[in-house]
């Protein structure tokens, strides 16, 4: 919680666009084209349901080889077009990396009309502004390219995931979450989805901080290899598992860079378009609370960002990854520092 307004964001940011877009079973024939087509474009859209999401990354080689698990998972609810859906999600988060570890869990809920964090058990409200500027950019996003009728995030922006696969293969049925679907694999489409994640970027502006477009086309050359398998519904064709598995090598030369990384990542989505009930947590505190005890001032966190008067490294500087040394330094810094000009001394550490 220590760089406050970028995981809230960054947070919700996931968190919507994961809401827009077993065992071995028997055979089926269906062209697999056809099949991803018919999920990705499919005319019923995925309203409500529950979802978890596992996010595991590895390393190996560089300055700090380890691992990163992160879990998401609850029931969500949209309110219809242009409007930001309602979800309830526990967060948990676990680390390795040589002979040192982290963990932590939270969750982060969404009514519609306000949003909330849990750190440690406690529940935070988040400020009104900070919710209402996400939730501005994010119905601009929908709006784009809508014709004024009821699309997804993706499809607003003309972003069709059914072309993120090659050299497709149908691999029969599969019980998914009690749901019988279809087993599409094929080979990840780099350009295609470089491209794609650039046109997020470009579009989600202010919502997604700090993302420079232009260093995402290295992922072209830094991405060695992709696979990506789809679970849709046999007979309804909604989305009921995406999973991809990247396999990354930095540039030779990349200051505290591993030599490899690997990229594993499972949507599992259940109870498709059943109703769900989401409701505000009672009790929650005002997340300055939580902030007063980091160091943190909420107004000028609101007012410039955490990234020109907080624990983020001020922007205009270099765009270069800091080194494993600087990360580490910053880790120590953070654990020690007390008070808004302390915080700020830690983030010019990732200038260096």
């Amino acid at each position: 919680m220590r760089g406050t307004r970028a995981p809230v964001v960054l947070a919700l940011a996931l968190t919507s666009a994961l809401l827009v877009a077993a065992c071995g079973g028997g055979s089926n024939k269906e062209d697999p084209q056809q099949v991803l087509n018919q999920t990705f474009s499919n005319p019923t859209s995925i309203q409500s349901g529950t979802m978890d999401l596992d996010l595991r990354i590895e390393t190996s080689g560089g300055d700090n080889p380890g691992t990163l698990e992160v879990k998401l998972g609850g029931k969500f609810q949209s309110q219809g077009s242009g409007q930001f859906p309602k979800f309830d999600f526990d967060v948990s988060l676990h680390g390795e990396s040589g002979s040192q570890s982290t963990s932590g869990a939270g969750g982060i809920t969404s009514t519609g009309d306000q949003a909330f964090i849990n750190v440690q058990g406690t529940d935070y409200a988040v400020p009104q502004q900070l919710y209402d500027e996400f939730t501005s950019t994010y119905a601009q996003l929908q709006s784009q390219g809508s014709s004024g009728k009821s699309t997804g995030l993706l499809q607003a922006l003309n972003i069709d995931p059914a072309n993120w696969l090659t050299n497709l293969k149908n691999d029969g049925t599969e019980d998914i979450e009690g749901a019988n679907t279809i087993h599409i694999s094929g080979q990840a489409n780099v350009p295609q989805i470089v491209q794609d994640l650039k046109t997020i970027a470009q579009k989600a502006g202010n919502a997604v901080p700090n993302v420079n477009t232009a260093q995402l086309n290295r992922l072209d050359d830094v991405i060695q290899s992709g696979d990506i398998d789809v679970n849709s519904g046999e007979s309804d064709k909604l989305l009921r598992r995406l999973q991809l598995s990247f396999d990354l090598k930095p540039p030779p030369g990349t200051p505290g860079a591993p030599d490899s990384l690997t990229l594993e990542m499972q949507l599992n989505l259940a109870d498709v378009n059943k109703p769900q009930t989401i409701q505000a947590p009672a009790n929650a505190q005002p997340l300055e609370n939580l902030l007063r005890g980091l160091g943190v001032d909420l107004g000028d966190a609101l007012r410039g960002g955490l990234g020109t008067s907080g624990a983020l490294p001020e922007s205009g500087g270099s765009t270069k990854a800091p080194s494993g040394s600087a990360i580490e330094a910053y880790r120590q810094c953070l654990s020690q520092a007390s008070g808004q000009a302390a915080l700020q001394q830690c983030a010019n550490l990732l200038s260096h």
